[in-house]
Parts: C-alpha cells; structure tokens; sequence
C-alpha cells in the first residue's frame, strides 16, 4: 500500500469533495493508495510529509509566487466557491459601504478575493478577519457584522434558511484554479506515475460528481461533510455549477489568474506554464473546455 498525505486548508466541499468521492467509492483502495489527510493551515513546507499533495491550488498558486516550487496537476474548481452574505436588511453590496464584513484573514487568498470584488463594486467596508465559515457566519447571523464572506463548509440553502441574503458569488467574477491538485516540484520530478495514478483517481471522482446517477455524489456529501438530505438537490445543482468537468482549466483562465493574484500580493507575476501542468488530465480530455 502506498500512503500519501493530502494537505488542505479547509475542510469542506470546495477543497474535499473529489477526495471524498474517491474515498467513498474504493477508488484508492482499487489502485493500493492510502490517503492520509493532513491541516497545512500552520505547517511550513519544510515540516511536511514526504509525498504531500495539496487541495488548496489558490494557496498553491500564493506559494508558487512567494517563491516555492509548485505544480497544479488537476483542477477541481476554477469558480472559487465563496459567497459574500449580507444581514437581513442590506439588499446590495453598495450597502455595506462603511460598514463591517467578517472576512477569512489577511494570509488566505479568499481575503483577496473579496477585497478584489469590494473594489471592484467601488465600496470599502471595515473587513474583520476570523477564524472559520462558523465564527463567520455567528457573527452575521447576531448581526455584529453587516456581511460575510463564507466558503463551501455552508452552502447557499444552509445559508439562505438563517435569513442571510447572498450579495454575490465570487466565481462569477473571478475564474481562479482554487481547488484540485497540487504537489512540490521534487515530488513531480520523483514520483510521475504516483501523480499520474491520483490524478486518474481524481479524474474517476469528477465522472462520479457529474454522473446522472448522484448516488456516490450524494453518499459523499452526506457521510463526509454532514449535508442535510433535504438539501441535497440544492447543493447538487450548485457544486455542478462550480466544479469544473474536464479537470483543468482553458487557456485564457490561467495567465490572467497568476497575474490578479501577483498584483494582490504586490509581487511579480509568472508564466503559468511554470506552475500548471494538465498533460494526464488532458489525456482523459483532449478538448480544452471552459
């Protein structure tokens, strides 16, 4: 059996749900892998395991600029999953002007992503940075906070039953490979068929995520997340929307991507052949599809 750890930063369906998918179908099993699960949320590179792969592809591209060597192997989502809520009341994202947003910290690319779309929007509310999806979403729901920004841990239905009204999606506006695959370049360099036999299984996972069937989808999002049946069709609909079916992205989504988030960071940018490579996954789709 081979084990492998699989770094995350948040455990929800935005970073997990291919893994889970996999878990829950045997796919890893099938192929004599054993997947370790590991937090990197305060783990230096230098203290990882050998044979570390990383779901967080938004923080992999955050790394890739600072410097370290990183490969994006397979893209999960290139809509980043997270919403900007409102308390009830505010009806437009003009409305939280001079007002206060719980929003991730300053590190977490999310914090980025809102402040992209505040901008954008022309407005420039008090931004406190928290912990999680669930201090977050306390603060909102007491209305200690006119807004939040939340991840995948709560999707839109769970959300929309606390009374909080959904501003905006930031994968409408912002097309980013935030989530997938990832490894260090000497794990890349050493270890081609190990990569290869994940990205296969991640490739199996996405079939399963958009197959008509949704039972394994659905067994998934109930045993390792904790999703509410009634809910299921609901949050069906809007991981199919996010998730992106050929595995990686096209062309004209990755350049403009290391560029935005450079410029965020205040760093140079890149080409983005340095860091995303789509050779196994392009095997299983030859069509670059948006």
């Amino acid at each position: 059996m081979n084990t492998v750890h699989l770094g995350f930063k948040a455990y929800d369906v935005h970073e997990l749900l291919c893994h889970c998918v996999a878990t829950v179908g045997g796919y890893y099993a099938q192929e004599s892998i054993a997947v370790k699960l590991i937090d990197t949320t305060f783990l230096p590179d230098g203290s990882l395991p050998d044979k570390s792969l990383h779901a967080a592809c938004g923080a992999a591209l955050a790394s890739f600029l600072s410097g370290a060597q990183r490969k994006v192997v397979f893209v999960a989502c290139d809509r980043p999953m997270f919403w900007l809520y409102a308390r009830p009341g505010i009806k437009s994202v003009q409305e939280l002007n001079q007002g206060s947003v719980a929003t991730f910290p300053d590190v977490a690319p999310p914090s980025k992503f809102l402040k992209r779309l505040l901008q954008d929007a022309g407005v420039n509310p008090g931004l406190l940075p928290s912990r999680d999806d669930i201090a977050r979403l306390g603060l909102l729901s007491s209305s200690s906070v006119d807004g939040a920004l939340l991840s995948s841990h709560f999707l839109p239905s769970e959300v929309d039953k606390t009374g909080a009204k959904q501003l905006a999606f930031v994968g409408d506006t912002l097309r980013l490979p935030s989530s997938g695959l990832a490894v260090s370049g000497e794990f890349y360099d050493t270890e081609p068929d190990l990569i290869a036999t994940m990205v296969g299984i991640y490739h199996r996972a996405m079939e399963a995520v958009f197959d008509n069937d949704q039972s394994l989808l659905r067994a998934a999002l109930v045993q390792c997340f904790g999703k509410n049946e009634e809910y299921l069709d609901q949050s069906v609909e809007v991981i199919r929307a996010c998730y992106n079916r050929s595995g990686y992205s096209c062309d004209s989504i990755l350049q403009p991507a290391i560029d935005g988030m450079a410029a965020g960071m205040g760093l140079a940018t890149r080409d983005c052949s340095e860091l995303y490579q789509f050779k196994t996954i392009k095997s299983y789709h030859p069509s670059n599809l948006t």
